[in-house]
């Protein structure tokens, strides 16, 4: 198979997942909600693009992640798209030039990452419209919601991670 054959259909698969988790993770009653809060599929599916992809694709893979995720969540378009392209390119960047790319700097880098997003989202949106109870709502609903982002993009580097050797015969994150 040809090289530009095997990126389409590679991108295709990206692609197709990108559409599967926005339907996951937005239809309601659809995605069981553990610890009352379901887990950030798209911004995982970014995490886990970025891990294996050169710069460009993993950066426009994480823009059109937050852009679908701010579509589905409020109608605009803004807040998530930004920070997912922000963070995957420094991500990005950290594990290309400082670490060494496996699978626990992943954990780490994504933990990271999902941490800092999810907690400036709070702060910018819900600590001062909340009142009293910001916090408690921060810890019931935001660190579960946190925890399980972290565990799909471990399952979702898998998957990708396969995918990506399937069509590149390349290894690493």
């Amino acid at each position: 198979m040809k090289s530009n054959n095997r990126a389409f259909f590679k991108y295709f698969a990206f692609s197709l997942e990108v559409i599967l988790l926005a339907v996951l993770q937005s239809t309601p009653k659809l995605l069981p909600e553990l610890f009352g809060a379901k887990p950030f599929l798209l911004f995982a599916l970014a995490l886990s693009v970025a891990a294996f992809e050169d710069f460009i694709p993993s950066i426009i893979f994480a823009a059109v992640c937050g852009a679908v995720s701010d579509l589905n969540s409020a109608g605009n378009i803004g807040y998530f798209a930004i920070t997912l392209t922000l963070i995957c390119a420094a991500v990005h960047y950290f594990t290309r030039t400082y670490l060494n790319a496996t699978l626990f700097t992943f954990v780490i880098t994504s933990a990271i990452s999902i941490f800092a997003v999810m907690l400036f989202y709070f702060i910018i949106f819900r600590a001062f419209s909340s009142g009293a109870d910001a916090w408690a709502l921060f810890g019931s609903h935001y660190v579960p919601r946190m925890i399980l982002t972290l565990l799909s993009a471990i399952i979702l580097y898998v998957i990708n991670g396969f995918i990506h050797r399937s069509f590149t015969g390349k290894t690493g994150f």
